[in-house]
């Protein structure tokens, strides 16, 4: 959803997504994913979960997971309601991103 300001902006509400990494990471890396929360699986993988307020936020939350040399596993877009049964979620294939 988005909305215009009086300057004539498309304000856009912040994004859900949920990012899966191999590999556990610790609470303190927290603050390097943009207070993303850090919920560690029994499958050993990692997921970061969250608001993102733009493309450029979640492009630079994907450069710190390759700086860190953490292997990405998927990457949803949750939206709609997150209190809502219904969520719409959008996968993006990995292997499009190839070469990015």
């Amino acid at each position: 959803m988005s909305e215009k300001s009086s300057s004539n902006r498309v304000l856009r509400k912040p994004e859900n997504y949920e990012i899966r990494i191999k590999g556990h990471l610790q609470d303190k890396w927290q603050e390097r994913f943009e207070g993303m929360s850090i919920t560690r699986k029994s499958d050993g993988t990692t997921t970061l979960f969250g608001p993102l307020p733009d493309q450029t936020a979640l492009h630079s939350i994907l450069l710190r997971i390759r700086n860190m040399n953490l292997k990405l596993l998927s990457i949803n877009s949750v939206q709609g309601d997150l209190n809502c049964k219904n969520n719409q979620i959008m996968e993006v294939n990995l292997d499009d991103l190839n070469g990015i």
